[in-house]
């Protein structure tokens, strides 16, 4: 069965005041909060094994969302990124899942292309790749042969949405290979760099969403965006949110390990009440 993992250890500060505090998964769009949507739409698609990545403002993700929810808290977020937190995940990881950034509005139906696919692949945007800031992809053969936000414009074929689907073999060797990152010290690396070290190596297909609507949420202009522009084309699509069990306690079921301090950033009580999962050994 597959799982899904959702990145969400950020603290946003490119958004400023907005956030009030809370990491930038929680802004709302619509009357829900960007992760919700992520997690109603994962469910509709019939993957009800999630855990959330968390970091800056853990204590309100957690509170935010139910019990169905895995947690794993990455302590060190001010100072690592998106692949440090997905190198924490890999413990509860025991098969394919899907990988995803927590500050994205998509349409629905950009998941299902993603999840129906039977091969290893990402979702990205054709018309979309001239900035410094965006992931993006080379292509070769509709094969990815490069992801990374250092690939010159020219050379590059779209961006990364930042929903991708991992089958066995690829999902063991990006784990692998964000192990390997991570005790060489490449901390501050995002996520997609685990893929962009084995591409030569393992095949990854991309999926061109560009007639899709869709958005990232760095800057309040995107915020804007999301909320008067994506919104109203994504909002109808959207399944609705489906029965869950009341917010008790964490659903963790790898070893769960009491943190002894809250991260920084986490001043609600719930913080203690948080696990984090043991970092993925070394086989």
């Amino acid at each position: 069965m597959k799982q899904a993992i959702i990145l969400a250890a950020g603290r946003g500060r490119r958004l400023g005041n907005i956030l009030n505090g809370k990491p930038k998964c929680l802004l709302d769009v619509g009357g829900k909060t960007l992760i919700a949507h992520q997690v109603n739409i994962l469910r509709s698609l019939g993957i009800d094994q999630i855990c959330v990545g968390v970091g800056y403002g853990a204590a309100y993700v957690y509170e935010a969302l139910d019990s169905d929810i895995s947690f794993v808290v990455n302590p060190r977020f001010a100072d690592t990124n998106s692949l440090f937190s997905l190198w924490l995940t890999a413990a509860w990881i025991n098969g394919p899942f899907m990988l995803m950034n927590s500050d994205v509005l998509a349409h629905p139906e950009i998941y299902r292309r993603v999840f129906q696919s039977t091969k290893s692949c990402l979702a990205y945007d054709s018309t979309s790749a001239n900035e410094e800031e965006e992931m993006k992809i080379q292509l070769k053969n509709d094969r990815i042969t490069a992801i990374s936000k250092a690939l010159p414009p020219e050379k590059a074929q779209g961006e990364n949405v930042g929903i991708i689907n991992l089958e066995t073999i690829e999902a063991q060797a990006v784990l692998r290979e964000a192990d390997r990152l991570i005790r060489t010290g490449k901390t501050d690396h995002w996520s997609p760099a685990a893929i962009n070290g084995i591409v030569d190596q393992h095949e990854f297909s991309a999926v061109d969403i560009a007639d899709l609507p869709w958005t990232e949420v760095d800057f309040p202009e995107d915020l804007d965006r999301a909320r008067n522009d994506i919104w109203h084309q994504v909002k109808t699509a959207l399944p609705s949110a489906a029965k869950t069990k009341p917010h008790t306690k964490p659903h963790i079921n790898i070893r769960p390990q009491k943190l002894t301090s809250k991260p920084a950033g986490v001043s609600k009580p719930a913080a203690g009440l948080i696990n984090r999962i043991p970092a993925w050994p070394v086989a």
